[in-house]
């Protein structure tokens, strides 16, 4: 239910969600369930898993964003309630609970299990992956359970973004047994007879179908691209340094990474003087620190990249409060005034960016000011209860409150008002409104954003990204044509294209991506032109 809230409020946002939209509409209209195809092109971003699960979604909810986003909040809730069960099984159920509660109402659940993207279903898969081997390596009795799930867990990783399924649990999982010195495990004891065969079944039928559907192009362009290609060079102009994601994590998990070094602290100074097993503790930072570093290296950077990173961070800090509770210990208090100022000082920037600061770089943009109220309110309460040494439960439930706070405010009150600055939805209305069931063209200038195509077209239908108006004229087009351009175009359209189509502009509205107003067209041929058109196809 929290992740799902108002999920369909919103119109996709670009450019992830219409891309992977519009690639399932053209595979539903083909009826294929093996090759996504993008504008009629093989498109090869990402395997096959995530089309499946929102194909499912709009089955029952229909080709829109409550639809195709639906999947990724039940990934996100069965994510939830994993991390309960699993934690709570290896470790207690106050620590399970605090860890499925954190993963809940971190920030960045907020975004990462509201949009249609593969990143839920690989975060879901690679954590029930590494959580299996490790209840498999300390758990002799069903071990073999345990590690099938393990192999088939990287096998769906693996449909859903590729080698990266599985090679990066199996660096984790290596490293793990290299410092617990215990590496023959995995040859002695790993099922890798059985699980080896089990992960190449479930993993090697779709891509050799795509492979030999597309003449191996989509296995190609997939590898050499989207893997090579991602970690070697920067792709659609995301980079950043190499503590790039050091800053994504705080951000990420707030309010709880402002614990994160006195967790850290606390768990590092448990493995160095004690002398019981302490192979969770080793295996959730050996989890976190190999993930993180093998993206930080990557010259394309996203934060969605580390979202594996957080279950783990986020156990260590379920076991550093666990710890504390069954001390009845409170907070530090000179560290837990430092964290909740912070906290309560993250929600005064918010408040100054989305008041003042962000408007004042575009006032198109409403005001965001609303935002800076949850944390800064949960961090002062937070901060009172500290200092009037309250039980530890309450300060992590003022804290949760206020994330909720947070996600109702974005949810339901924020993000629908940048509807209006996404003009392709509208556009796409008046287009079926125009149209009908009657055929027409789609055509940009100057201007794309996928959300465009999926919102304007039908099926399989394309749209001709036009570099001269020379070309749209060159259709010799015997149906509408909807154009769509930046507004400051529209009197060179006029000039150059009134010979061969009567001209009619139907919509203008600012874009935010692009941050200029967009003009829609409706180009009917000219009688002789269809005459030409007739011509030239007989």
């Amino acid at each position: 239910m929290f992740f799902s809230f108002d999920i369909g409020n919103t119109s996709l946002w670009d450019i992830d969600e219409p891309m992977y939209a519009q690639a399932l509409k053209e595979m539903i209209a083909r009826h294929d369930v093996v090759t996504p195809m993008l504008n009629g092109v093989v498109f090869p971003d990402k395997p096959i898993l995530n089309y499946w699960l929102m194909w499912a979604g709009v089955h029952f909810f229909g080709m829109n964003s409550l639809g195709l986003r639906i999947g990724s909040a039940l990934m996100g809730a069965a994510l939830v309630a994993y991390l309960y069960l699993v934690v709570s099984r290896i470790r207690n159920g106050r620590v399970g609970l605090i860890t499925a509660l954190m993963t809940l109402t971190a920030l960045h659940s907020t975004v990462i299990f509201r949009g249609t993207t593969p990143d839920p279903l690989l975060i879901l898969w690679v954590s029930v992956a590494l959580l299996e081997f490790y209840s498999a390596y300390i758990r002799e009795k069903k071990r073999s359970f345990h590690l099938l799930i393990f192999y088939c867990a990287m096998a769906m990783a693996t449909l859903d973004k590729g080698p990266i399924g599985f090679l990066l649990p199996g660096l984790i999982i290596t490293v793990f047994l290299l410092i617990q010195q215990d590496l023959r495990f995995l040859l002695q004891q790993g099922r890798l007879a059985i699980g080896v065969p089990v992960f190449l079944l479930l993993v090697l039928p779709w891509y050799l179908a795509v492979g030999l559907t597309t003449h191996w192009v989509w296995d190609s362009e997939f590898f050499l691209q989207q893997n090579i290609g991602r970690f070697d060079a920067s792709m659609q102009g995301h980079k950043g340094p190499f503590f790039y994601y050091l800053i994504s994590i705080c951000v990420g998990l707030l309010p709880w990474s402002v614990f994160l070094p006195q967790a850290l602290r606390h768990l590092f100074q448990r493995i160095r003087k004690s002398q019981t097993d302490h192979s969770l503790g080793i295996f959730l930072v050996i989890w976190a620190v190999v993930w993180t570093a093998f993206f930080s290296l990557s010259a394309t950077k996203l934060p969605s990249y580390v979202w594996e990173a957080y279950p783990p961070l986020l156990t260590i800090l379920a076991l550093y409060f666990d710890d504390l509770m069954t001390r009845d210990a409170c907070l530090n208090r000179r560290t837990a005034t430092i964290s909740l100022i912070i906290v309560a000082s993250i929600g005064i920037a918010l408040g100054i960016f989305g008041q003042w600061i962000i408007p004042s770089q575009d006032s198109h943009i409403p005001s965001l000011g609303i935002l800076g109220l949850p944390y800064l309110l949960a961090g002062i309460i937070a901060l009172i209860l500290v200092y009037r040494k309250m039980p530890l439960a309450a300060t992590l439930l003022v804290l949760g409150t206020g994330c909720v706070a947070l996600t109702v405010l974005l949810v339901a009150v924020v993000t629908p008002q940048f509807n209006v600055l996404k003009p392709s939805q509208a556009m796409g209305a008046l287009i079926r409104h125009r149209q009908g069931s009657e055929p027409y063209r789609l055509v940009t200038w100057h201007w794309y954003q996928p959300d465009f195509l999926f919102y304007a077209g039908r099926g399989t239908m394309t749209v001709l990204h036009a570099k001269d108006l020379r070309q749209i004229v060159d259709l010799h087009a015997t149906v509408p044509v909807y154009l769509v351009c930046p507004q400051k175009a529209d009197s060179t359209i006029a000039t150059q294209l009134s010979n061969a189509f009567t001209i009619q502009p139907l919509l203008t509205r600012y874009e935010i991506y692009s941050k200029t107003p967009i003009t829609l067209f409706r180009l009917t041929p000219h009688p002789a032109e269809k005459g030409v058109s007739a011509n030239v196809g007989e």
